[in-house]
């Protein structure tokens, strides 16, 4: 009665229990079946199977929308080595279970997420002679309800969703490891790795082929495995303007509450609750459909699961999304002493109050939205929208605003500064000089280039690898993904060659290795946010000239910004005193004295970054936007009293190891002779001040009379209104 033997136009299809999950905030709608591995290959349970989709199968990642981003990164190597396993073998300790796998119906077409025709109005059918209410959203997908004698729906609660997989996809939500652990080993039982799929046949084809065959485990065994699945539609988000992909988001989010945490990029990456990270978010999608006139998005590390407070971890990436969460940060929300006060270290709490205030002027949200924003009966007031609170609706507004002004501009500046602009021109000539003919350099090229957190599977499976070798027994054979990982890190110093060739002009040994370690300098968070804080500050001070600043100027002057640096490390090119290494310690009198790279540092980085524009040819570039100097000289002369502290408070500390007997004062007199003997001749060999100059500038800057402790953490700044600064 409720079989399939009726001619179905929908090639794909689940029965089972419907319901329905009615809320205030919107409907979800529902049905309780299973997938099964073994037996009937069209049984409806089989076929969903195969027809369930991680997000990385869905969607092209070169296409990615990070807003349409729904899924963290699947760890394979946990799949394969705990998941399959756990299903295959035989355990003395007790039956084995899935939990229900979580997944929705979505549009999509050729992997582009679209919209599902407006579903029709309930009407009575009659199917495999049997009464059904149907609801049918064109060719796209319907529903049927099992209807009883008197034309009501039948307490028994059977249903049917049919889809078109051309129009529809089954995107899991919620199990998506588990639902990989499935598909891995039906694919390997009837050889279908097939399409956007076949790239991760590596990471499982050899394990369980090796399981089933220790096992002895059967087609009859693996029919037996029935794993519950919860199959979910958006009634109400069919039609031109629904939104099914954004409630498909939010829905992840709420499934996913008690789950493991997500990493901090991936929270950023899926949180419409801050718009701090909707707007990072935005950046990183003008990267995916990038011109010629930005890094690539493969420059940019933004699936890193662990949080790295100092670098991104991988060595082919120049940056990552903490970084450009960081810019968001300290350019919007500020607080704007920050970049106005440049004596001002990190550290203290920070007002929520006076970080939205900020944000509301730095993107002049007052030429942009009315002063009363009715968002799906949601109602905003202009002067209370802020990070946590803010109309959704206008999102694709905001973003705008943020993208024509301060996004272009920090994309700009992490683009086109020679360092940086340098680093991304020779990652594309590598990634293109890259031979991918076999199966384990294609994975490595796509562990850096292509899909999403597979550098950290293959990661973690070399770390399995190495340590099954240290045992004792059989050793495990070497395979494609060991390979693979073993191909990255020979590939890391071939990388550095032709950095150091795009940077530098040569492959010498020698210019390689101090290459290395500039942009060890240039890619940490310290180095790259004190360049953002850098045009913040500025722009601060270009408020403040005659005629003000016109927010709609500030890519341009990002631009005359990126001009005036490239200018400085154009100076003595080949020589001694080659500006191109500057801000690196391997050289003489190096200006560079910090002794670690932690964020905070940031500040004395914004110091060295606007010291170079003091240089005559370099200031040409950056003298039509900042006609008032003495604002600028200012503003330098405390960056620089605030660095000189710093240099001061390392040698005291040094000192108190190397010489103990020194007593305190006799200490704080040598260290602030040798830090202040050390600044001047950096200050003279890298940017021209004379010692007469710098004596000047010493008697207007008295140093101050306490020292600011360092904060060694970012600020979240999300502390509540009132906190102490």
């Amino acid at each position: 009665m409720f079989g399939s033997g009726s001619k179905i136009t929908f090639r794909d299809y689940v029965q089972g229990t419907w319901g329905s999950f009615d809320t205030p905030a919107g409907r979800v709608d529902y049905i309780m079946t299973k997938a099964r591995l073994g037996g009937d290959a069209d049984a409806p349970e089989r076929q969903l199977t195969r027809s369930l989709a991680p997000v990385r199968e869905v969607m092209d990642a070169g296409d990615l929308d990070f807003n349409q981003l729904l899924q963290r990164d699947l760890d394979d190597h946990r799949v394969a080595i705990n998941l399959i396993p756990y299903l295959l073998k035989q355990k003395s300790t007790g039956p084995a279970f899935f939990p229900p796998i979580v997944a929705v119906l979505l549009p999509f077409q050729k992997k582009r997420p679209t919209a599902f025709p407006a579903l029709d109005a309930p009407r009575p059918v009659d199917h495999d002679e049997a009464p059904w209410q149907e609801e049918r959203a064109g060719n796209a997908f319907r529903v049927h309800r099992l209807l009883d004698s008197d034309g009501e729906l039948h307490g028994a609660n059977l249903g049917k969703l049919w889809w078109n997989e051309s129009e529809s996809s089954l995107v899991v939500l919620d199990g998506q490891h588990r639902a990989m652990a499935l598909l891995a080993i039906e694919r390997t039982l009837s050889r279908t790795w097939h399409g956007s799929g076949a790239q991760f046949r590596p990471f499982y084809e050899h394990q369980v082929e090796h399981l089933l065959s220790e096992h002895q485990v059967s087609e009859v065994d693996l029919a037996k495995i029935e794993v519950p699945v919860t199959v979910c539609w958006f009634p109400d988000e069919t039609g031109e303007s629904a939104r099914p992909h954004e409630a498909a988001r939010k829905l992840f989010v709420d499934v996913n509450k008690e789950a493991r945490p997500p990493s901090e990029s991936r929270i950023i990456l899926l949180s419409d609750g801050e718009l701090s990270n909707v707007l990072t978010r935005s950046m990183l999608s003008a990267l995916r459909g990038r011109s010629d006139d930005y890094l690539p998005l493969y420059a940019v590390e933004y699936d890193n699961p662990e949080v790295n407070t100092s670098r991104p971890a991988r060595w082919s990436v120049m940056t990552n999304i903490h970084l450009l969460k960081m810019a968001v940060n300290r350019c919007i929300f500020g607080p704007p002493k920050y970049l106005t006060n440049l004596a001002q270290p990190f550290g203290g709490r920070e007002k929520t109050e006076e970080r939205d205030r900020f944000m509301r002027a730095q993107l002049d949200l007052v030429s942009l939205l009315p002063d009363y924003v009715d968002d799906a009966g949601y109602p905003y007031t202009l002067d209370e929208i802020g990070d946590a609170k803010f109309p959704l609706g206008r999102s694709e507004a905001l973003t705008n605003r943020f993208m024509d002004t301060w996004g272009q501009a920090i994309l700009t500046l992490l683009s086109r500064t020679a360092p940086y602009a340098a680093h991304a021109a020779s990652l594309t000539s590598f990634k293109e000089s890259w031979h991918t003919t076999s199966t384990h350099a294609s994975l490595a090229h796509d562990a850096l280039f292509g899909g999403v957190g597979i550098y950290w599977t293959l990661r973690d499976s070399y770390d399995s690898y190495q340590t099954n070798r240290s045992e004792d027994g059989p050793k495990p054979p070497k395979s494609d993904v060991i390979r693979a990982w073993e191909a990255l890190r020979e590939q890391e110093s071939e990388f550095d060659k032709y950095r150091a060739h795009e940077y530098l002009g040569s492959t010498r040994p020698e210019v390689v290795r101090r290459c290395k370690l500039a942009y060890g300098v240039f890619n940490t968070h310290a180095c790259q946010l004190g360049m953002v804080m850098s045009l913040g500050s500025l722009w601060e001070m270009r408020k403040n000239q005659p005629g003000g600043a016109d927010l709609k100027d500030l890519p341009a002057f990002a631009e005359a910004l990126a001009k005036a640096w490239n200018e400085f490390f154009q100076i003595d090119r080949g020589r001694a005193r080659d500006r191109r290494f500057a801000f690196s310690k391997d050289s003489s009198n190096p200006l560079n004295q910090i002794t670690n790279m932690d964020t905070p540092n940031a500040v004395y980085f914004r110091y060295f970054w606007m010291q170079a524009l003091t240089v005559p040819s370099v200031w040409q570039h950056l003298s039509p936007w900042l006609t008032d100097r003495e604002a600028f000289d200012a503003g330098l002369g405390q960056a620089r009293r605030l660095y000189l502290d710093l240099c001061i408070k390392q040698q005291g500390k040094a000192l108190e190891l190397s010489q103990p007997t020194l007593n305190r004062t006799e200490r704080a007199e040598q260290a602030e002779k040798a830090a202040t003997n050390a600044l001047k001749k950096a200050l003279r060999n890298w940017f021209g001040v004379t010692d007469e100059e710098f004596e000047a500038w010493r008697t207007n800057q008295p140093r101050r009379a306490v020292q600011p402790e360092l904060e060694f953490g970012e600020s979240s700044g999300n502390e509540e209104d009132g906190a102490n600064e």
